[in-house]
Parts: structure tokens; C-alpha cells; sequence
């Protein structure tokens, strides 16, 4: 071998051996970074109502964002619950916009998911004033924000 040929496998060599290193260096930065713990947050949250009514909001914090939203009422006299009764409620006829209670409130769960709840405002009646969640909910939604609130408040790690 030449000595200008040594000389340039020698620096080529030397260049591979520097790229390797930093692609080690980038290949644990990346294994590093994707182990890092999620901090995942359950709360559960109740607000009763003046007829009686149990209020029940169940929500998922994963690292200080809200990730998910469960919201259910009870009914008076009653073992179901409005999501259990779903279409056998019977609120879709007298619902301006045709949608049944539970659809309503899956509507609310994912706008809270989505806006969160200080985005919600309310008239003197507890309804929603903003149109796009009068878009999909137009029932009384007071209590469940009081529930989705007490929920923050008792939020544990899971």
C-alpha cells in the first residue's frame, strides 16, 4: 500500500469510527428518551343535583393533559342510570337537536377532552352558551362541570 493510500484509509477509518460513535450516542438518546415514565392520573368527582340526582364524573390525566372523560347521572327512584338506559330515556323526541341523552353527553365528554372545561360557558339555566356545544349538547350541564371539577380535585396517580 502507498503511503497516500494508508494515509487515506486511515483518515476514512477514523471518520467511520467518529460517525459510530455518534450514532451510538444518538441510538441511546433515542432508547433514553422513549423509557421516560408517563405520569397517568385517575379522579373521580360526584356533584349532587336538587332533585336528587348523583352526578358522576370519572377523568384520566396522562402528564398534566386530559386524556379521557366518563360522565353519568343517576336517576331518581331508579337502579340504571341515564347511559344505561341509552336510547330507552326517551329524550331524543324532545331534543331540539335529535340526539338522546347519552349521545349528548359523549358529545360533552369528548368537548371536554378536547377544549377542556373552563372553555364551557353557561347560561343562568346551567346550558351551555357556546355554539359549538350547543352543536351537540343542549341539555343542563352545570352539575357535570361541578363533577368533572371535584375529579381534579381528587386526582391520584394510577
Amino acid at each position: 500500500m502507498h503511503k497516500e493510500e494508508n494515509v487515506y484509509y486511515t483518515n476514512h477509518k477514523k471518520g467511520f469510527e467518529s460517525m459510530n460513535i455518534k450514532l451510538w450516542i444518538i441510538c441511546i438518546f433515542i432508547i433514553l428518551s422513549g423509557c421516560s415514565k408517563h405520569v397517568e392520573k385517575i379522579g373521580n368527582g360526584v356533584f349532587q343535583n336538587e332533585n336528587g340526582e348523583k352526578i358522576t364524573a370519572k377523568i384520566q390525566v396522562v402528564d398534566d393533559q386530559l386524556t379521557k372523560v366518563y360522565l353519568d347521572e343517576t336517576i331518581k327512584d331508579k337502579k340504571e342510570t341515564k347511559k344505561d338506559l341509552g336510547d330507552a330515556y326517551h329524550m331524543k323526541i324532545a331534543s331540539r337537536i335529535g340526539k338522546e341523552w347519552d349521545e349528548q353527553i359523549r358529545f360533552l365528554e369528548n368537548y371536554i377532552v378536547e377544549h377542556g372545561i373552563d372553555s364551557i360557558q353557561l347560561n343562568e339555566e346551567g346550558k351551555p352558551k357556546n355554539t359549538d356545544v350547543l352543536t351537540g349538547c343542549t341539555i343542563r350541564i352545570d352539575g357535570f362541570i361541578e363533577a368533572v371539577k371535584d375529579a381534579y380535585m381528587h386526582l391520584k396517580e394510577k
